[in-house]
């Protein structure tokens, strides 16, 4: 839950101290001048008031920190809250999906937030300074403050409060219910209160390392903790249980608990060959990894969406070790559970040129139609609010496409697009919008970079659109992108067609060119003129290049002539023209 690349508290004050025991006085008071030296004129005053003794620091903010005060102005804050809600106004308007805009959840509610911070400071005070029972209960009313909602779902979330650290203050809220159970109680106590933080701050899962990072003194009774956690969570199911078990694993018996763990358990807790092989790498250990993750594929059952997780550890592995072939074996077992089109590019960059990249995309194909043809079942979810390691992916006719390009079985690429529908081709399941303009560069003879310029954006949108609703995942879109770029440009360079197929297939995408025009400036979708235009314009530049002008500027004309009181269009449709350059 504490940010991956933040300094925690424990390893901050550890840190401070080896630092200071390494200091000698005249070396400290050095530190302290040129800190003096630094300050701003407005802070001298400040910095002035922090040179003293710590045990009179101390004893000030104690006598601040009175329990009743504290909680009686958080309780006063929330029924004004609470009494603002009731009074709030409507919402101006609603945004386009028929909620409101992020900005407005605030707006009726931001004299509120410089209190709250206020707060936030003052419960980390009683925190710092050893009042647990009450930085306990501050936290949990300042949280469930948090969560209040007026009727249009505004309030005051915790991305609001600038300057406070929301994952530290759920983890100083945790050390405190911890230290503040009996021993006999802590398991139960901690349980519910880490899913009532779950609950609390959204999509935030609290960690036991947290609140053992969030204080320089250890943690009470840790290791008979420990033992308890694990005995307790085995009696518990569902991801958070099985999270934080393999959690308490790795902190109790380190890397050889995993294993044991995983070993035991893997088939019902497959993660846990994830956080050994973790574990394992973080040693160093890349032969270990390699063997431990070949045997993990070899006990878990096919088909198992995290098959794909546990072969990315294996090819991380052999990429280190320098093995080519436990790398390419790991890509294609990645690919059979999550057969998406990052992944089948994975397949392509793994493998040499020539023979055997397209024998290997023809089996992509292969099992590609397989998965098209038998969907995962949509009753398959992952535990809520988790990653999408244990969730089937389904595969778009996309995807399906580059395969059969990256085979060079363009007659099946062929047969996938003619079809599909005219509109559409943004959508990544529709392949006709990659098809086409492929057919198009190739049919051109020049290579990606040389290509003019409406062939060129029309090829550019037709790799854009095939990748579709991108979410992430392994890699951006942009990262995607370029991929796909880079294989076509190796593709393309290196086939061709024979004189029968040419003609085929340019006769082919003429008339889908032609019937798409018709379909979106007949049906007026202007917001699509542009594609329009230069789809025309593209199949201009196609013909021109393979020395037929006539046929070019017969195309144009005709398109133009068509649609002679649409100038919407026709303005796009000249400016695409004049792209081109002389000729069309």
């Amino acid at each position: 839950m504490l940010h991956a690349e933040k300094i925690s508290l424990k390893a901050f004050w550890d840190a401070v101290e080896q630092r200071l025991a390494a200091c000698s006085a005249d070396e400290l008071r050095t530190i302290l001048r040129a800190m003096a030296r630094e300050t701003s004129p407005s802070g001298r005053q400040a910095f002035l008031d922090r040179l003293v003794p710590v045990g009179e620091t101390a004893i000030g903010v104690q006598q601040e920190i009175e329990p009743e005060k504290l909680l009686a102005d958080i309780a006063d804050l929330a029924a004004e809250l609470e009494e603002a809600m009731k009074e709030a106004p409507e919402p101006e308007e609603y945004y386009e999906w028929g909620g409101y805009e992020e900005e407005e959840d605030i707006e009726p509610y931001e004299e509120f937030v410089e209190p709250l911070v206020e707060l936030f400071d003052r419960a980390q005070a009683a925190f710092d300074y050893g009042n647990l029972p009450l930085a306990r209960d501050a936290y949990a009313a300042l949280f469930e403050l948090l969560d209040q909602e007026d009727e249009y779902g505004r309030g005051v979330r915790a991305s609001d409060l600038t300057g406070v650290d929301i994952g530290e203050a759920c983890a100083r809220y945790l050390r405190a219910v911890y230290e503040t159970e009996p021993p006999e109680r802590r398991p139960q106590a901690l349980f519910e209160q880490m899913l009532q933080v779950r609950s609390w701050v959204a999509g935030a899962r609290p960690k036991l390392d947290d609140l053992i990072q969030i204080s320089p003194r250890p943690l009470p009774d840790q290791e008979q903790f420990l033992a308890d956690w694990i005995a307790f969570l085995r009696t518990r199911s569902g991801s958070d249980a099985d999270t934080w078990l393999r959690e308490a694993v790795r902190l109790s018996q380190g890397t050889r608990g995993l294993e044991a763990l995983a070993r035991a358990e893997g088939k019902t807790r497959p993660r846990a060959y994830l956080d050994w092989f973790t574990a394992l790498a973080q040693e160093g250990k890349n032969q270990e990894v390699l063997l431990a993750a070949q045997e993990a594929l070899q006990t878990l059952p096919a088909g198992l969406p995290i098959r794909a997780a546990i072969a990315d550890h294996l090819c991380a592995a052999a990429e280190r070790l320098d093995r080519p072939e436990a790398l390419r074996a790991g890509r294609w077992e990645a690919f059979l559970v999550k057969p998406t089109l990052a992944r089948l590019l994975d397949q392509w960059e793994a493998t040499p040129t020539g023979e055997v990249r397209t024998t290997l995309m023809r089996q992509a194909v292969e099992h590609l139609r397989y998965c098209l043809a038998h969907p995962p079942s949509r009753q398959v979810e992952a535990w809520p609010g988790e990653d999408d390691l244990e969730r089937p992916v389904w595969v778009g006719k996309s995807v399906l496409a580059h395969a059969c390009l990256l085979a060079e079985d363009f007659r099946a690429a062929h047969q996938l697009a003619i079809g599909e529908k005219v509109l559409g081709w943004s959508s990544g399941d529709n392949p006709q919008g990659l098809v086409v303009p492929f057919f198009l560069v190739l049919l051109s003879g020049k290579a990606p970079g040389a290509l003019p310029p409406n062939l060129a954006r029309l090829w550019e949108w037709g790799l854009q659109s095939s990748i579709g609703f991108w979410f992430g995942g392994r890699e951006s879109e942009e990262s995607l992108l370029k991929r796909l770029e880079r294989a076509y440009k190796e593709q393309l360079a290196r086939v061709s067609l024979d004189r029968e197929r040419q003609e085929e297939f340019l006769s082919w995408c003429l008339d889908v060119a032609k019937r798409r025009v018709d379909a979106i400036v007949g049906n007026q979708h202007r917001k699509s003129y542009d594609k329009a235009a230069v789809l025309a314009a593209a199949c201009a530049e196609v013909l021109r290049l393979r020395g037929d002008r006539g046929a070019a500027s017969s195309l144009v004309d005709d398109i133009r002539n068509r649609f002679p009181r649409h100038r919407a269009f026709q303005a796009e449709l000249n400016a695409a023209v004049q792209r081109a350059g002389a000729g069309l």
